[in-house]
């Protein structure tokens, strides 16, 4: 774990990003290869993820859009997704986090690491009637 003084910094610019997907459900995998760019806006950056995703015989460009909302003066951030609504708080102030998101009727637990200057990762666990998927994703700084 590598404790991050400035998350906002830390997070900014451009990023590769390299996902694993399991979906124990269906007994399935895939992985997605792209690029995650944190762009500043206000008090927030706006993260927009875009990449190719193999996922079972399906292959397919993916996006999304996070707001990671600086408000606060103690560093953390609120993360919100694209519509505003908020997703789980993030502090890399020790290196490292957990953070729950209920989605009901499935639940969301992420574990964040900050590696080194240059890379950081995201796991998340989704477990519940509807879902079982482990999804680890490293972030690289080109």
């Amino acid at each position: 774990m590598w404790p991050v003084e400035n998350l906002r910094t830390y997070l900014s610019g451009s990023w590769r990003l390299d996902r694993a997907i399991v979906d124990h459900l269906l007994s399935s995998t895939g992985t997605m290869h792209g690029a995650a760019q944190f762009n500043a806006y206000g008090n927030s950056l706006i993260n927009e993820e875009r990449g190719t995703l193999s996922f079972g015989a399906h292959e397919g460009l993916a996006e999304q859009t996070y707001s990671y909302d600086f408000s606060s003066s103690d560093g953390r951030a609120l993360v919100r997704f694209r519509d505003g609504r908020p997703f789980h708080e993030l502090d890399l102030s020790a290196g490292e986090t957990i953070v729950r998101h209920p989605c009901e009727p499935d639940r969301y637990e992420g574990r964040f690491t900050a590696l080194d200057e240059n890379h950081w990762q995201s796991d998340w666990t989704i477990v519940g009637p509807r879902k079982n998927l482990t999804i680890v994703t490293l972030y690289t700084r080109p």
